[in-house]
């Protein structure tokens, strides 16, 4: 599993709109909002590198903490 912070970098009004569209193609995701524009989401490899392609959208690998 990985665990990814994506960020909506478009108008904070399209934020949840955009994150419905993520939440029906992306099921196997887990999402926690962090902020109106943040969220956390947890997920297998293959669907971690999709979300990190989606357009509005930028992500980075939250490393693990040991």
């Amino acid at each position: 599993m990985q665990t990814l912070i994506m960020t909506f970098n478009g108008p904070a009004s399209q934020a949840r709109p955009e994150l419905g569209s993520l939440l029906q193609r992306f099921r196997r995701a887990y999402f926690v909002e962090r902020s109106s524009q943040e969220y956390t989401v947890t997920t297998d490899e293959i669907t971690a590198a999709e979300l990190a392609c989606q357009p509005h959208w930028s992500a980075r690998l939250l490393q693990a903490q040991h």
